[in-house]
C-alpha cells in the first residue's frame, strides 16, 4: 500500500494528526480560536490530506470512498475517544462541527481536483497514474523568491496508452 500513498502529503498527515491529537486530548497547546472553529478547521485540512495522500495510484471512486469513510469514523471517534481519555464530554455539537468542516474542505477540495488538477494532468478517465520517467509531467513551476514549488512529483500523468 505504500507504493499507493504520496508521501510528502501522508507525512503531514501524520503530522496533522498529532497537532490534533495534541489539541483535543491535552491541555499543552490552546489555540485563540472557538471550539468549534478549531474542530471545523481541524477536520477540513484532515480531509483534504487523506484525499489527497491516497489519490496517485487508486482509481478515483475508491479514493472518495475510502476518505468519506475515514472521515465520518474519524468525526464520530474522536469526540468518543475525547470523552473516555480526557475529562471533556462528547458534544453532538463538535461532531456537528467536524462533519461541516470535513465536508466544506472536500467539496474544496473535489473542486480543485476536478477542474485544476485532472486538466493539467490529462486525465479523462476515473483514475490517477503515478508519473514515472517515460511519462509527461505536468510542468507547471512556481517560483516567489524563497519559496519554489515544483508541482510535476504532485500532478501525475495521462495514463499509458492502450495497446490493442
Amino acid at each position: 500500500m505504500a507504493s499507493r500513498l504520496r508521501l510528502p502529503v501522508a507525512a503531514a498527515l501524520c503530522v496533522w494528526l498529532l497537532f490534533l491529537a495534541v489539541l483535543g486530548f491535552t491541555r499543552i497547546l490552546t489555540l485563540p480560536l472557538a471550539d468549534k472553529a478549531q474542530h471545523f478547521v481541524g477536520f477540513g485540512v484532515l480531509g483534504v490530506l487523506v484525499f489527497f495522500s491516497f489519490q496517485a495510484a487508486i482509481p478515483r471512486r475508491k479514493v472518495w470512498t475510502l476518505t468519506i469513510m475515514a472521515m465520518l469514523s474519524a468525526c464520530v471517534l474522536s469526540e468518543a475517544m475525547q470523552r473516555v481519555l480526557t475529562t471533556r464530554p462528547f458534544e453532538w455539537s463538535d461532531v456537528a462541527a467536524n462533519f461541516m468542516g470535513a465536508g466544506a474542505f472536500l467539496f474544496v477540495a473535489w473542486m480543485a481536483d476536478t477542474w485544476i488538477v485532472q486538466p493539467r494532468a490529462g486525465v479523462s478517465g476515473a483514475q490517477y497514474w503515478a508519473l514515472d520517467d517515460t511519462q509527461a509531467s505536468a510542468d507547471f513551476e512556481m517560483d516567489d523568491g524563497d519559496f519554489d514549488l515544483e508541482l510535476d512529483d504532485i500532478f501525475v500523468a495521462s495514463p499509458p496508452p492502450e495497446s490493442n
